[in-house]
């Protein structure tokens, strides 16, 4: 058994493009996590404020709100690849500016949020691109075990990448983890300059109709209905959890930037071990049995977020919290990818990521509205019902289980 999840999770990386731009995007994310704890932890010095905590991530979000669907536009029109060595270059850009002027002490709240929202729109249009991808690269069949690795990337660098940060914003300040973010871009535009992609010929289309087919598509395809309704649900609120965290880090168990990024940590480690298993769980479990349990396990983290005050048993909750996040993420992930046409791929991955991370915007400033005027607890206890309400939700958005086969 343990061979055969091995097999079944390692397959996408016998294909060298595949095999380069995941080693890249470790790095990258890596940079992105220190990244994150720099920003979060630099408006906590100069705030005590949780609207504009808050604000921090829902930076990163809401720009999908303005950029996302297009973004999946040009995904389908253009090539993808220089749409990605243009988004990419955006935000190492954007990253150099905010360590740049944190050096220099000209660094303010509402500059931070206004930078921050700069790297957001930019990754907003990047993300279809980069998702819709993953088929131009692997087999149809290796589309499961390429997410999964996709989100290991991201979640081994949130298992190492937070403490590092918060160990070099305690020694260095934040300026130091933005500049070494911005660094971090450079691997991934190398390999993308390298990448010798076919080209495949798309007859130009007026942008406007393509979006709105994109709309209709959307809105009456019930193999979108269901994962774009519930991921939504799901990520408002559990944004609540990166919203509310840094304050209380610091507030309630009275731990500096380390500390911060070891609670971070955790999570990500929770969400790495998980990863590694998807490929082959989803041979035993359907989608709808996974997500289940991941939405339950993660209202109860929620809510336990709000009342633990004992760092150590903290540190459990987020890992756990990690292995029910990546549980529910890729199931909502590849249940669209396999399931919609080609030619409208990029299109329903901005709409996913639309959900996704527009929910994480408005759900992180909900949570930091809510917080301001009843208190942490209260707002976390609050997101914790709405994550749980996911499952109700699943009587009515069943999954559908991919009929396109995810054969080795």
């Amino acid at each position: 058994m343990k061979a055969g999840f091995f097999s079944a999770l390692t397959g996408p990386l016998r294909f060298p493009v595949f095999r380069a731009l995941w080693i890249a995007t470790v790095v990258s994310n890596l940079g992105t996590l220190m990244h994150a704890v720099g920003a979060a932890w630099l408006m906590t010095s100069m705030t005590d404020s949780p609207f504009l905590v808050g604000m921090v991530p829902a930076a990163v979000f809401l720009p999908t709100f303005l950029v996302g669907l297009w973004g999946g536009v040009l995904a389908d029109q253009f090539d993808r690849r220089k749409i990605l060595i243009a988004t990419q270059s955006a935000m190492l850009l954007a990253a150099a500016a905010l360590g740049i002027l944190t050096l220099s002490g000209q660094m303010s709240p509402k500059l931070l949020i206004a930078l921050t929202f700069c790297i957001g729109t930019a990754s907003s249009l990047n993300l279809p691109a980069w998702q819709s991808q993953i088929q131009d690269i692997v087999p149809t069949g290796q589309v499961a075990a390429a997410v999964s690795l996709n989100s290991m990337s991201f979640n081994a660098a949130r298992a190492v990448g937070p403490a590092i940060g918060g160990l070099l914003v305690a020694a260095f300040g934040p300026a130091m983890v933005f500049l070494l973010n911005a660094g971090s871009y450079l691997g991934t535009v190398f390999v993308l300059l390298r990448w010798e992609k076919p080209t495949v010929e798309i007859r130009p289309r007026d942008l406007r109709h393509v979006m709105l087919e994109g709309v209709h598509y959307a809105l009456r395809a019930p193999v979108m209905r269901a994962p774009l309704v519930r991921v939504s649900v799901f990520s408002f609120g559990t944004s609540a959890i990166w919203a509310a965290l840094p304050l209380l880090a610091r507030d309630s168990l009275g731990l500096g930037a380390g500390g911060y990024g070891t609670l971070l940590a955790a999570f990500g480690l929770g969400s790495l071990t998980i990863g590694s298993l998807v490929p082959g769980l989803r041979r035993i479990w359907q989608a709808d049995q996974m997500v289940a349990v991941a939405v339950g396990v993660l209202g109860v983290v929620v809510f336990l977020v709000a009342v633990v005050r004992s760092y150590p048993l903290l540190l459990v909750v987020l890992f756990f919290g990690g292995v029910a996040w990546v549980g529910a993420m890729v199931q909502f992930n590849v249940t669209l990818q396999t399931s919609v046409p080609a030619e409208l791929r990029g299109r329903a991955m901005s709409f996913y990521l639309f959900c996704f991370q527009g929910a994480m915007g408005l759900g992180s400033a909900f949570n930091g509205w809510v917080a301001g005027h009843v208190g942490i607890p209260h707002a976390l206890i609050l997101s914790s019902l709405i994550v749980l309400s996911g499952l109700v939700l699943a009587w009515f958005f069943p999954l559908a289980e991919s009929s396109l086969g995810e054969a080795a």
